[in-house]
């Protein structure tokens, strides 16, 4: 699967030596080990994440809640309300953690912060992109109920039209998946 950023290897890269109490590092073995990698790439994946998206989320006001609050909450919304979340969090929230996070925002910078907060969330997710990286498509299955879907493609829908791209995005939704396809 071919992923949003770009691959680093190009800016180089160094080693450095860390020292973990021997709980910790024994945990970390044990879930690279699972996963079936190296603990460096464990430990890349960990420091990336925190670089791209942890170390920023505190200050644009993310917080860690129980999944399924979430979807009590959002269940008892009428569809309407539910339009209004999302183009509130979409114009009020959005560019501010673009651009705090990538330090522009256009619609590279944005599918990039949506890739970081996926990770994060532990959301399946399929990203491809074609004809030289300017058709990008993305499916997000959250698992989380058709009020999320509507949620989450409206949400999308209010950042795409700020962007003004040249064309519409094209959307498919389920009761558990978002999926779009969208043209530089």
């Amino acid at each position: 699967m071919e992923q949003i950023e770009k691959n680093n290897m190009s800016v180089g890269s160094s080693s450095i030596t860390l020292r973990f109490r021997n709980d910790i590092l024994n945990k970390l073995k044990h879930e690279a080990a699972q996963k079936r990698i190296s603990l460096n790439t464990l430990a890349t994946q960990v420091f990336s994440t925190h670089a791209e998206y942890d170390a920023y989320a505190s200050t644009t006001g993310m917080i860690s809640i129980p999944k399924s609050l979430l979807i009590v909450l959002m269940n008892k919304l009428e569809e309407e309300e539910v339009e209004k979340l999302s183009e509130h969090v979409a114009k009020n929230e959005m560019k501010d953690l673009t651009l705090l996070l990538r330090g522009e925002h256009n619609l590279y910078t944005f599918l990039q912060t949506i890739e970081s907060w996926l990770r994060v969330s532990g959301f399946q997710y399929s990203y491809h992109t074609t004809d030289h990286d300017r058709n990008h498509r993305l499916v997000i299955q959250h698992e989380m109920g058709r009020r999320w879907s509507l949620y989450f493609e409206k949400l999308f829908r209010y950042v795409f039209a700020e962007l003004s791209l040249a064309s519409e995005p094209e959307f498919e939704v389920t009761d558990n998946i978002i999926a779009f396809r969208v043209r530089e």
